[in-house]
C-alpha cells in the first residue's frame, strides 16, 4: 500500500468553506478518479480537485501531491 499526505477541506459549510481544512492520508489503490474544480474558498474562486474513493467518498483537496498531479498532466 502507498499512503499520500493530502489536504482537504472540512464539509462545514459547502457553500463557503472558509479556513477549515485538514490533512489526511489517503491510499492511492483506493482513489477511482480526480477531477479539477473550481470553489468558493472566503468569497473567492480557488482551483482545487475532487478525489473519488472507491468506498464513495468524495474529498474536495486544495492541492495534490506531485504523483497525482504528474498523472493529470
Amino acid at each position: 500500500m502507498k499512503f499520500l499526505k493530502v489536504k482537504i477541506l472540512s464539509d462545514k459549510d459547502v457553500q463557503d468553506v472558509g479556513e477549515e481544512n485538514d490533512t489526511i492520508l489517503l491510499n492511492i489503490d483506493h482513489i477511482v478518479s480526480v477531477k479539477p474544480i473550481n470553489m468558493v474558498l472566503e468569497s473567492n474562486f480557488v482551483k482545487g480537485y475532487w478525489i473519488r474513493m472507491t468506498n464513495g467518498k468524495k474529498y474536495r483537496a486544495l492541492d495534490l501531491p506531485s504523483e497525482l498531479t504528474d498523472l493529470l498532466k
